[in-house]
């Protein structure tokens, strides 16, 4: 990188939540994009074969020493920060780790002696909830209106990360990334769960595909692009800001289900399973993605049926 860039010669990037879905995305990207950075990984999960950043640890983010260690040991110049909870805890779970999680980050970030790094802190479009159509597609000025214990913790981890920028001089932009999709995704998030289940039409297993609200409109993002996003990010982000990272256009899940069946050369009933029905579901979700394109000129490229196509070759 040039002298009036970002980057500098002895990069040290580190990335939270390393092993999980996106983590390894960001990975792959890395290691084609920029093989020269020297790139630490951090999880609660013992670092796993296809895992390979130059350097591991396994902690627990809300041990205070573990953290300042890492720190101490990886001095980084900069940070994509995934490590969440997702999914299945309950409120005092998810607030333990994706807040009090990131604020013992982020303090060792700013301690004493430390340089500080460029942080992209990946954030939810869940966070903005409950949409009105008049709302959309949604700019990074909508208000927060969580509707689960998830999106009100992400909404919390984004204040802290506000409030580290303030008081710790940390430089922080915020990603607020939107339905994810993509190869190695995790089999029951929407679409993969009905890539397993159609691939179980296939195979005999299975007679139909059960679905949820197939009326909900979401806005996908291929987690291959959702890293180049990052990587854009941590290039031309301005520090304090958030920016939503997505496709840009809003498609059904019964839409998403009939090109997975193109894909796949299958056909078969769609069945609603009550049980996947959520108590408070938002109708549609569409981002607006105009700063992030016109901050850093990043532009998403890989097109929702690539992505089945990909998902499904991998069954």
């Amino acid at each position: 990188m040039d002298p009036g860039g970002r980057r500098v010669a002895e990069e040290r990037l580190l990335v939270t939540g390393v092993t999980g879905f996106v983590g390894s995305a960001v990975l792959r990207h890395w290691s084609e994009r920029h093989p020269r950075t020297e790139v630490w990984g951090t999880s609660d999960r013992p670092c796993p074969k296809w895992c390979e950043p130059s350097h591991y640890r396994q902690l627990d983010l809300r041990d205070e020493d573990a953290v300042r260690a890492l720190v101490s040991d990886c001095r980084p110049t900069s940070v994509i920060h995934l490590a969440s909870v997702i999914a299945g805890a309950d409120l005092e779970t998810y607030l333990s780790v994706n807040v009090v999680g990131t604020a013992t980050l982020y303090e060792a970030l700013t301690g004493k002696g430390t340089e500080r790094p460029l942080v992209v802190q990946v954030g939810s479009a869940a966070m903005y909830g409950r949409l009105r159509d008049d709302e959309l597609p949604v700019t990074e000025d909508q208000p927060f209106r969580p509707v689960t214990d998830y999106a009100v913790s992400k909404v919390a981890q984004e204040f802290a990360s506000v409030a580290a920028g303030y008081s710790g001089g940390l430089p922080i932009v915020r990603a607020r990334v939107f339905n994810l999709l993509g190869p190695g995704q995790p089999e029951h998030l929407v679409p993969m769960t009905f890539v397993r289940q159609l691939a179980a039409v296939r195979d005999g297993e299975a007679g139909s595909i059960r679905a949820g609200l197939t009326t909900a409109r979401r806005d996908f993002i291929d987690v291959r692009d959702a890293s180049g996003a990052f990587d854009a990010l941590l290039e031309k982000g301005e520090p304090g800001a958030a920016y939503n990272v997505a496709s840009g256009t809003d498609v059904s899940v019964q839409e998403v289900i009939g090109m997975l069946m193109e894909v796949a050369g299958l056909e078969a009933q769609v069945v609603v399973d009550e049980s996947r029905l959520r108590p408070v579901d938002v109708p549609t979700v569409r981002a607006d993605i105009s700063k992030i394109r016109g901050d850093t000129g990043w532009e998403p490229g890989i097109g929702l049926r690539r992505s089945l196509e990909d998902m499904w070759r991998e069954t």
